[in-house]
């Protein structure tokens, strides 16, 4: 069973993508995206950079490398952020994001909810803090409850409701208050400081398998995603022909693409046996092999690229697709685990069978020419 924050956090990280189809406003994509001064629409912003001095009477949507809000925004700030995030203004909806480097000097009038490597937060948040990483630190306040999973976690300021975290260190530094309880797993006993204000119960369960190896899984299916989408957009690149075919033949042919894809899965463990039986054909069937799980592991691009692309509309280009398109993929597989097999099994057949028209279209082409 998912908990109650791992499932507002996913839901909140689809949501983020699964909101695109109704964008109101505009897509930005420029090396840096600045609003110095009041943007009367929701900001949709792909950037090495994006700068929030003004005013932006809607919510936020980012893929960047640094974003920084010194300014105010209305709605919601949604992203994903390769680097630092800098909020010292004022937003008045949610915050949720998946980045670096969190940290918080302004205030959040409703949620923050993060996957982090690392979060501060000095200002003020609403409602809920709903926190995923290695190492978070809460010298503000929070209106409500405090979920988090995480590696390390220090709380030196006010939390008005509950604290229900899972970390291998926590700690309540001499400011700390919290109005409600505190439920906590951990291998060892949380360090609460004299000066410390807990109101309620303090409850420690004990975990039987180690936070770091709980933390390791997390940081390789994070890992595992952003390599997916690494590598859909590199492969967008050395091969346009072939990609920008496959993703096509995924939305214009499924069910021939899976048909293709099925095949492709099944007959090369089957046709590469017979190599296994010399010396000579032990390092092709080794080589042969290993293709063939990297295949694998991409296969599914096709399929979720055409997703992705279908979600945005088509804008940003099939990069955007990429990125939307894997984050929907595998947050709809981590939020219905009873169904995660048959939507990966959909997107891997389907995709493979698309790389493999694709290529032998292309092949025919060059042929005939």
């Amino acid at each position: 069973m998912r908990s109650h924050s791992e499932r507002i956090f996913g839901i909140g990280l689809v949501g983020l993508i699964a909101a695109l189809p109704f964008v109101a406003g505009s897509i930005a994509v420029a090396n840096q995206v600045i609003v110095s001064d009041t943007a009367h629409e929701d900001l949709y912003a792909v950037a090495d950079a994006v700068i929030v001095e003004g005013t932006v009477e809607g919510d936020i949507f980012v893929i960047t490398g640094k974003l920084t809000i010194t300014g105010t925004v209305d709605g919601d700030v949604l992203g994903l952020v390769g680097g630092p995030v800098r909020i010292s203004g004022r937003v008045g909806g949610s915050v949720r994001l998946a980045a670096v480097d969190v940290e918080i000097t302004g205030s959040v009038g409703d949620d923050l909810a993060a996957l982090v490597g690392q979060a501060s937060v000095t200002g003020d948040v609403g409602r809920d803090a709903v926190l995923f990483g290695a190492e978070a630190n809460l010298d503000g306040t929070i209106g409500r409850d405090v979920r988090a999973q995480i590696y390390r976690m220090g709380i030196d300021g006010g939390v008005g409701r509950d604290v229900e975290v899972r970390a291998d260190g926590l700690r309540f530094g001499d400011e700390a208050s919290v109005s409600g309880d505190v439920l906590y797993r951990a291998s060892r006993d949380a360090t609460i400081a004299t000066g410390a204000s807990l109101q309620g119960q303090v409850v420690r369960t004990p975990v039987l398998a180690p936070v770091w190896a709980k933390a390791l899984t997390r940081v390789i299916a994070v890992l595992s995603l952003l390599g997916l989408i690494v590598a859909g957009i590199v492969g967008q690149w050395l091969f346009r022909g072939t990609s920008q075919r496959a993703v096509a033949v995924a939305g214009e042919h499924p069910g021939r693409a899976a048909a293709v894809g099925l095949a492709m899965l099944l007959l090369p463990p089957i046709l590469v046996l017979p190599l296994f039986l010399s010396v000579v054909g032990i390092p092709i069937a080794l080589v042969f092999l290993l293709t063939w799980l990297i295949a694998l592991f991409l296969g599914p691009l096709p399929a979720v690229t055409r997703l992705g692309a279908a979600v945005v509309r088509g804008r940003g280009g099939l990069a955007l697709g990429v990125v939307v398109g894997v984050v929907v993929w595998r947050g709809v597989m981590w939020l219905l685990p009873v169904i995660a097999a048959v939507v990966y099994l959909a997107a891997l057949l389907i995709g493979l069978g698309s790389y493999g028209i694709a290529a032998w279209g292309l092949r025919s082409e060059h042929a005939a020419a």
